[in-house]
C-alpha cells in the first residue's frame, strides 16, 4: 500500500506535475503584459486589457476545444495501443487549428471595432477603446500561433512527455518578458509593442512545436496522412463543455464591463484586469494538474487497469484540495499586495478595488472541486455533462451582475462569481454520480478502493 502510494503520487506528479508548471508559466505569461501595462502605459492601460480579455477568452476557447478533446483521443488511441492511427490524428488536429486560426484573424479584424464600440458612452471610454482595439488588431494576427501552442502542449502530455510542455511555454514565456521589456519601456511601444511581443512569442512557440514533431526524437515517424475528420468531431463533443465554458467566461466578461461603464465605474475596469490576471493563477495551475492526469486516466481506465485508475483519481482528488486551499489563503491574505504589483505608486490602490477582488475570492476552494470533477469527466470522454455545467454561468452570473448594483455598491458585483462556483461545483457533484455510476464507478469507489 505505501508502494502504490509514493509510485502514484510521482506518476501523478510527472504527468501533473509538469502542466502544472507549464500552466504557472502561462499565468506569468498573462502577467507580463499586466505588469508592464500596468506600471508603464498607466491604469487607462489596465483598463482597455479588461475589454481585451473577453475576445482573448473567446479566441482561447478553440484551444481549449482541441486541447481537452484531442487529449483525450489521442491518449485513448495510445493506451490501446495505435501509435500510428494517434499521429494521423495529431496531424489533423494541427491543420484544423490552422484553419481556424486564420479564420478567426480575418474576421476578428473586421468585426472588433464595431463590437468595441458598443460599450463608448464618454470621450474618456473612447480613449480606454481606441488602447484595446490596436491591441486586438495586432495579437489577433498571432492566433494559429498560439492554437498550435495550445495544442502541442496536450500531445506532449499525451505522449508521456510532459515536463516538455513546461519548456514549450516556459521559453514561449521568457520571449515575452524580454521583448515586453524591450518594446514597452525601451522603445515606448506602449499597447501596441505588448501586442507585439505576445505575437512574437507566439509564433516561437509555433516553431518549437514545427522542430518537436519533426526533427526531434517524437518526431512522426511511424506513419503518414491524417487521421479521419470523424476523431475531430468526438474531440469537439468531448472537449465542447470546457469551450462553451470559456465562451460563456467570454460574454460574462464582456456584461461585466458594461454594467461597470453603465454605472459610471470605469475606475473598476482595471481592477477586473488585475482579478482577471490573478484568477489566471487560480484556474491555470488548477486546471493544469487536473488536465496533466487526463491522459493518464484516459489511457489506465482504457487499459482496464481500474485500480491503478481509481488511485490516480484519488490523490489527485487531494492534490487538489491542498493546492486550492493554499491558493485561496494567498488570496484572501495578500489582496492589496498583489493589487499594487500592478499598479505605479503614483496611483491609489482604493478601498473599492480590494472589495471588488476579496468579493471575488471569497468562495474560491470551490473551483477545485469543480475542476477535479470536470477533468475526471473529460478524461473519462463524458460528451455532456461538461456542456450542461458550462451553462450554468449564464444562468447564475448573468442575472447577478444584473441585479447585484442595485442592492449593493458596484464594487460588489464580483460576488456573482463567487456564486457561481458553488453552483458549479453543486450541479458538477449531481452530474458526475450518474456518470459513474454508467462507468462501473462510484464515490465509494474511488475513496475507499484498496
Amino acid at each position: 500500500m505505501r508502494d502504490d502510494f509514493f509510485s502514484t503520487i510521482a506518476e501523478i506528479i510527472h504527468y501533473g506535475g509538469a502542466t502544472f508548471a507549464a500552466l504557472v508559466a502561462m499565468s506569468i505569461y498573462m502577467t507580463t503584459d499586466g505588469f508592464f501595462i500596468g506600471n508603464w502605459v498607466g491604469t487607462n492601460g489596465l483598463e482597455a486589457m479588461a475589454l481585451v480579455f473577453p475576445i482573448t477568452m473567446a479566441i482561447s476557447a478553440i484551444g481549449v476545444l482541441f486541447e481537452t478533446g484531442g487529449s483525450a483521443v489521442v491518449s485513448e488511441k495510445i493506451g490501446a495501443g495505435n501509435k500510428n492511427l494517434s499521429e494521423q490524428i495529431m496531424r489533423s488536429n494541427y491543420l484544423c487549428a490552422a484553419i481556424l486560426g486564420i479564420i478567426v484573424a480575418v474576421v476578428g479584424n473586421i468585426f472588433i471595432d464595431p463590437l468595441l464600440q458598443l460599450l463608448v458612452d464618454s470621450p474618456d471610454e473612447q480613449l480606454i477603446i481606441d488602447l484595446a482595439i490596436s491591441f486586438l488588431r495586432i495579437t489577433l494576427c498571432g492566433v494559429p500561433f498560439l492554437l498550435t501552442v495550445y495544442i502541442t502542449g496536450a500531445f506532449m502530455r499525451c505522449i508521456g512527455n510532459p515536463s516538455h510542455v513546461f519548456l514549450l511555454v516556459g521559453t514561449s514565456n521568457l520571449v515575452n518578458i524580454i521583448l515586453d521589456a524591450l518594446f514597452i519601456i525601451a522603445f515606448g511601444w506602449g499597447m501596441q509593442g505588448a501586442a507585439l511581443a505576445t505575437v512574437i512569442a507566439q509564433i516561437a512557440g509555433a516553431l518549437i512545436a514545427f522542430w518537436y514533431f519533426k526533427y526531434s526524437r517524437q518526431k512522426f515517424s511511424s506513419s503518414s496522412g491524417f487521421g479521419s475528420f470523424a476523431y475531430i468531431f468526438q474531440e469537439i463533443k468531448i472537449g465542447a463543455g470546457f469551450a462553451v465554458a470559456t465562451v460563456m467566461m467570454c460574454f460574462i466578461e464582456y456584461f461585466l464591463n458594461a454594467t461597470v461603464l453603465s454605472y459610471d465605474a470605469a475606475y473598476l475596469l482595471a481592477t477586473v484586469t488585475i482579478s482577471n490576471i490573478i484568477l489566471s493563477f487560480v484556474f491555470l495551475p488548477l486546471n493544469g494538474l487536473d488536465t496533466g492526469i487526463q491522459p493518464l486516466v484516459s489511457k489506465l481506465y482504457a487499459a482496464k487497469n481500474e485500480g491503478h485508475c481509481l488511485r490516480v483519481m484519488r490523490y489527485g482528488f487531494w492534490l487538489t484540495v491542498v493546492l486550492t486551499f493554499i491558493i485561496y489563503l494567498v488570496l484572501m491574505v495578500f489582496t492589496e499586495e498583489m493589487a499594487r504589483f500592478f499598479v505605479t505608486n503614483n496611483e491609489p490602490i482604493t478601498d473599492e478595488m480590494i472589495i471588488f477582488l476579496r468579493a471575488m475570492f471569497v468562495l474560491q476552494p470551490f473551483v477545485g472541486l469543480y475542476t477535479w470533477m470536470s477533468g475526471i469527466m473529460a478524461a473519462l470522454e463524458d460528451e455532456w455533462r461538461n456542456l450542461v455545467i458550462s451553462l450554468v454561468p449564464l444562468v447564475v452570473q448573468v442575472p447577478l451582475i444584473w441585479f447585484l448594483p442595485k442592492i449593493l455598491p458596484i464594487e460588489y458585483v464580483s460576488l456573482n462569481y463567487s456564486i457561481n462556483d458553488v453552483a458549479e461545483a453543486a450541479l458538477a457533484f449531481v452530474l458526475i454520480r450518474s456518470f459513474l455510476k454508467q462507468k462501473g464507478l462510484s464515490f465509494k469507489k474511488i475513496f475507499h478502493h484498496a
